[in-house]
């Protein structure tokens, strides 16, 4: 969240206010079906026969979710501007890659 913070901030001060809402935007439709993934794959942790299932359900809410809230972006702000929405959806996403690369890595 730092990160995208950061970026908006730059977004904000390179071009302005609706870049800004535009990378946010993006960055929210990616975070908030992740952070919800996370939330179910946690809450089901302690039935490990529920392990494929919790996963399934969590991906196809996560990949829902994430169009649901693209579309939905553009539908609420008419002025986005693209760059930026894509820029802010690329961002989190491939931090959450690097996060996990790192933890693969080099452990926690």
């Amino acid at each position: 969240m730092m990160i995208l913070a950061v970026l908006v901030l730059l977004a904000y001060l390179w071009g302005g206010q609706n870049w800004a809402i535009s990378l946010l935007l993006g960055g929210l439709s990616y975070t908030l079906p992740t952070l919800l993934a996370v939330y179910v794959v946690h809450r089901l942790k302690p039935y490990p026969q529920l392990a494929g299932v919790s996963f399934m359900v969590s991906a196809g809410l996560k990949i829902t979710l994430a169009l649901i809230l693209m579309v939905s972006s553009f539908l609420i702000y008419p002025k986005m501007h693209f760059l930026s929405f894509f820029v802010g959806l690329l961002a989190v996403s491939h931090l959450v890659f690097l996060f996990f690369l790192k933890v693969y890595r080099y452990g926690r």
